[in-house]
């Protein structure tokens, strides 16, 4: 397998993890990963408090590590 075709399937193997999460953790983890928008971005976005964005996506990344069994996917960012 070459490199792309081996990050293309890790890129699937991700958006696949993430679509299975719950809607509370779904949401904000595109939001800030793909869409790279701040926690107060994503809470304007989707009315809910900054500290509750915040919650989602520490609990998203938690979920999704557990779901893929890794440890070194992108921090959400301390900027949140």
């Amino acid at each position: 397998m070459n490199h792309s075709s081996h990050t293309s399937a890790e890129a699937r193997a991700v958006l696949d993890a993430i679509r299975s999460l719950p809607d509370a953790y779904r949401e904000p983890l595109i939001l800030r990963l793909v869409e790279g928008m701040t926690g107060p971005e994503i809470a304007a976005r989707i009315g809910l408090t900054h500290g509750s964005v915040r919650v989602n996506l520490h609990r998203g990344m938690q979920q999704l590590r557990e779901i893929l069994g890794r440890k070194d996917l992108p921090p959400t960012g301390g900027a949140l």
